[in-house]
């Protein structure tokens, strides 16, 4: 598996903690918190410290509340449920202002939500970073959870209650090699009691992870059914499926007489019966009456192959021999042992279709996918994975499905389409625990990517980690792990430890990934390593001599050949971007990887252009990239690369001035205050408004320029403008109705302006479906609901309506995009975090981008939560001014400024124009 994923940066997830602090908590809501010195001793019952087992199974990290007793969970039977916290001790605490100690009190009574306002407010440590990764696990919010440990266990290694805590998630992730390792780091610390359960608790995950990846037992029983005709009891074969049914047919094969065929039936019975019909049955019905006086010969040739993959006289003539004997199967088994499917498929096309075996089915729809990914054509290789994904929902064939499922799941991250991506990802998973193949090493780097680029940290480092875990002594895992490593540290500027985790992965002799190749040309740049720039030079070398990249791929090596030389020799680095980015050129809108090779390219060309001292050619790169020149007045240009900046800006009278530096040593901030030097920021307030392009991942982010200056977006649509209707056609989507299942406060009720003879869909009416159709033809559109970060639906932010028939409730950024907007309207969106973006480093991606690749002419947005009952007076007033003429950034600067005089840290501070 090869990779050139490096398209994301860190960026911190948002908790998924709604905290509602009701009367009981509102003392909680203090500034600051308070020393946890009490006047008194701290009664048993406040922790429940004398009960005979506790009920929560994680561990609290408050003093006094940590004590060992064995875990007893309630039951739905349990009378009751733990004893009421003593109220005389929590009125101490509270008027003692101990904020962890409440919270505590309620953690080990299991009532998250009566924690939750305390622990919002208890500060940070790393004891209430554990505790809060409590409230996490309890919601399964996995990837959160570990984010919290990992913080706490970066500061204090031997924290107990973390390690513990961690090794939950761990374990309820699956994750059991690296469970079993928490847990022993936990059994380390020799703690009374605790130190017992952590050494049975890890001696379980190791023997759970041996159930499904020890496969000494079954391989050698498979073994033995292929070359001797060994029945399989019954209950083994339940327990690995989708194994022995390969190894049923390579007995069937290699069988060499009627009799040995005979002895199989007792294992294609109870394969039949497992998965349905009698396929297995009517293959050795089909054998069993061919003539063994041909066919023993061949068989017992056949067995040879099986074995050492060599066959007397040759595999082309074997095969040919086969052939015309009419022993098909043996012939099919040859291909598919030898790995030469994929050079037949039409041959092989019309035979699989008269056998009727799903198993086979599979595999030539899953070799179809193979070769059109190996050609860069992933839309097709989508359309045969998906074939194969409906039939495995028909006969779920654990080991023919699972690396279907996986690979589809993989090739949607690969195209960026992460809700997907992971639906089908999880599909392989739950199909390994029913039938598992060997192993699921390669599983659990394709979830780690996902995570990665999902922006979960944390838990891409938890799939990575398991997977080597599991397999020590793969030097290929190895290398991937360790190289994807370096890729996450680069982009925390940590070059030192990303040098590292390079050396590791380059101790392995494997073909270098294009991921780790990028990584070394940024560390070449930031500081040289001979060793490691040689081994990049060789390795890129080695990597296209090898053939095996997609076009897509190609470019992108390209690119980083360019990348690492520009350095060096500038004439030459850049002649290979160039190049590169011709080759993207030539490939499909649908080639994300051709689409990274561009846009990185540019970066390099922008920056080389910057470090030689030429601002016009560097802002007319910033055009070239967007497909025309940019203005020549008003506009600023900003483009961030690892640690470099590079800052462009044309002032009222066309003045040019530029900022590059390359001394970040640390990532940027959710928003971007101070990025635009003060010098650039002066210059721009004479502006009457300021058009911003800004290249990702920092479009769409907050505070790149003051509040005070007038300032948008700029975004080129894609295709000719089409000229607006003249009628004006205002749709207000609001009262939205969202599932129960959210948990969402209910919103406020639409409150129009007089005479308003806007389109209303409110209520139920406000569905997914409807609101699409109605915005085909407005001229304005006014969305006034919950804006939700669900990766798993979707990967920009998404906007909660009323549900459909079926459920479906999310309007995402790719419905929107996919749509038609031929009233070019004016859009507000008054929904929390609507802004919000991916963080791709290398295209634009948000709800407001997707409605201006729509049609739209303007879309005002928040990058932040936004209160429900100041959201209709604020975005109104915005409107009316942009009725009557004002452009848009001018609207927005003047309502947000009167806001801000009233509350200088409003959230209108984070309302963006894109136009």
């Amino acid at each position: 598996m090869d990779d050139g994923s490096w398209s994301w940066i860190p960026r911190p997830r948002w908790a998924a903690l709604v905290v509602v602090v009701g009367v009981a908590g509102a003392a909680a809501v203090v500034a600051g918190v308070r020393s946890r010195q009490r006047s008194e001793p701290v009664s048993p019952e406040l922790f429940l410290t004398g009960a005979p087992v506790r009920t929560l199974e994680a561990r609290v990290s408050y003093p006094g509340a940590d004590v060992h007793r064995p875990y007893g969970p309630l039951r739905s039977g349990d009378a009751g449920g733990p004893t009421p916290a003593p109220l005389r001790e929590l009125a101490r605490l509270e008027a003692e202002g101990d904020m962890q100690g409440l919270a505590a009190a309620y953690l080990v009574r299991r009532d998250t939500e009566l924690a939750a306002p305390y622990l919002a407010t208890a500060g940070t440590s790393p004891d209430v970073d554990s505790d809060r990764a409590i409230m996490a696990l309890d919601q399964g919010d996995s990837a959160t959870a570990l984010a919290l440990l990992e913080g706490v266990l970066t500061a204090r290694p031997t924290h107990a209650q973390a390690l513990w805590n961690r090794a939950l998630v761990l374990r309820d992730l699956e994750l059991w090699a690296l469970a079993a390792l928490s847990f022993d780091a936990v059994a380390a610390l020799g703690e009374p009691g605790w130190a017992v359960e952590a050494r049975t608790r890890a001696d379980a995950a190791r023997a759970r992870l041996m159930s499904t990846e020890d496969w000494r037992k079954p391989s050698a029983l498979g073994q033995a059914l292929v070359t001797q005709g060994e029945p399989v009891s019954a209950e083994v074969l339940q327990a690995h499926p989708g194994i022995f049914r390969m190894f049923l047919y390579e007995a069937i094969r290699a069988a060499p007489s009627l009799e040995r065929l005979h002895a199989l039936e007792s294992v294609a019975t109870v394969l039949d019966a497992r998965d349905g019909g009698t396929v297995l049955r009517d293959a050795l019905r089909w054998a069993s009456g061919r003539d063994f006086h041909v066919r023993a010969p061949l068989a017992r040739r056949y067995l040879e192959l099986y074995r050492t993959h060599e066959v007397a006289g040759g595999l082309a003539a074997f095969l040919d021999e086969l052939r015309r004997a009419g022993e098909l199967d043996l012939y099919l088994g040859a291909l598919v042992r030898e790995g030469k499917v994929a050079e037949r498929l039409d041959e092989l096309t019309p035979l699989v279709a008269r056998l009727g075996d799903p198993w086979f089915t599979l595999l030539l729809e899953h070799e179809r996918a193979r070769v059109a990914i190996s050609r860069g054509e992933l839309l097709q290789a989508e359309q045969h994975l998906l074939a194969a994904a409906a039939l495995c929902q028909e006969h779920p064939l654990g080991y023919r499905c699972i690396p279907i499922e996986s690979d589809l799941g993989d090739l949607y991250r690969q195209l960026h389409r992460l809700a997907e991506s992971h639906r089908h990802l999880q599909a392989a998973r739950a199909l390994y625990r029913t039938d598992p193949r060997w192993g699921e090493a390669q599983l659990l780097l394709h979830l780690g990517q996902l995570a990665r680029y999902q922006g979960d940290g944390a838990q891409a480092r938890a799939y990575l980690e398991e997977a080597l875990a599991q397999r020590p002594e793969d030097c290929t895992i190895r290398h991937f792990v360790r190289s994807n490593d370096a890729l996450a540290l680069l982009g925390n500027l940590s070059v030192a430890p990303a040098r590292e985790r390079m050396r590791e992965a380059l101790s392995c002799k494997t073909p270098l990934l294009l991921s780790g190749a990028k990584t070394l040309a940024d560390l070449a740049r930031l500081g040289p390593d001979p060793e490691q720039d040689a081994r990049l030079v060789a390795g890129m070398s080695e990597r296209r001599q090898q053939g095996t990249l997609t076009p897509g791929e190609a470019a992108l090596l390209t690119h980083i050949e360019g990348r690492f030389l520009v350095e060096q020799d500038r004439v030459r680095g850049e002649a290979l971007l160039r190049r590169s980015i011709a080759e993207a050129q030539r490939l499909p809108s649908t080639s994300v990887d051709a689409r990274k090779a561009r846009a990185y390219s540019y970066t390099s060309l922008l920056f080389a252009a910057a470090r030689a001292g030429e601002s016009e050619q560097a802002f007319r790169l910033f055009g070239e990239e967007l497909g025309g020149p940019l203005p020549e007045r008003c506009v600023l240009a900003v483009t961030v690369d690892v640690e470099r900046t590079l800052v462009l800006a044309r002032g009222p009278e066309g003045q040019l001035v530029e900022h590059h530096d390359a001394s970040r040593r640390a990532p940027l901030d959710e928003e971007l205050q101070g990025l635009v030097p003060e010098s650039v920021t002066t210059m721009l307030r004479a502006c009457p408004a300021v058009e911003v392009v800004a290249r990702p991942p920092l479009h769409g982010r907050a505070g790149l320029l003051p509040e005070d200056v007038a300032w948008a977006y700029h975004v080129v649509r894609p295709g000719p403008a089409v000229p607006a209707p003249s009628m004006g056609r205002r749709l207000v989507v609001a009262e939205v109705q969202a599932p129960a299942s959210l948990g969402l406060p209910a919103l406020g009720g639409w409150a129009g302006l007089p005479g308003d003879d806007a389109t209303m869909l409110l209520g139920r009416q406000a569905t997914p479906s409807r609101v699409l159709d109605a915005m085909a033809d407005a001229t304005q559109i006014e969305v006034h609901a919950h804006g939700l970060m669900n990766p798993d639906v979707s990967e920009a932010s998404l906007l909660v309506l009323s549900p459909e028939s079926n459920g479906r409730y999310a309007l995402t950024a790719g419905e929107v995009r996919a749509t038609k907007l031929r009233g070019q309207p004016l859009v507000i969106l008054a929904a929390c975090r609507a802004a919000h973006g991916v963080t791709w480093t290398y295209e634009r991606f948000s709800l407001p981008v997707a409605f201006l690749d729509a049609g739209a002419r303007t879309v005002l947005a928040a990058t932040v939560d936004v209160p429900d009952a100041e959201a209709g007076p604020f975005f109104n007033a915005v409107r009316e001014r942009i009725q009557r003429g004002e452009r848009a950034a001018n609207a927005l600067r003047d309502v947000r400024m009167t806001w801000m005089r009233r509350d200088p840290r409003s959230w209108v501070r984070s309302v963006l124009v894109f136009e």
